[in-house]
């Protein structure tokens, strides 16, 4: 049998691991727009150009659909959702 956890103390552990949680989000969003260029609402279409050799290899990000996101996986491209901004969210 696992330890049982009072509901005070798993109250409190859960908003500290989702205070971790939205501080790993922020540090990690922070991160990726300072050491990445933004190429907006042309995402998928110079992500492909950096995956084929037509631009030189470079950090990226900006907005994709759906759509255009799983066409970039099927096509070996490396991709992966940035986390939402949840800076001052509670």
């Amino acid at each position: 049998m696992a330890p049982a956890v009072s509901g005070t103390k798993k109250s409190m552990r859960s908003k500290a691991e989702a205070k971790q949680m939205r501080q790993f989000a922020t540090g990690l969003r922070k991160y990726v727009q300072e050491n990445a260029d933004y190429v907006g609402p042309s995402f998928a279409e110079e992500a492909r150009k950096i995956h084929y050799g037509e631009t030189p290899d470079r950090h990226i990000y900006g907005e994709a659909t759906p759509k255009e996101a799983q066409e970039l996986v099927e096509e070996g491209v490396d991709v992966a959702p940035l986390p939402p901004d949840l800076e001052g969210a509670n």
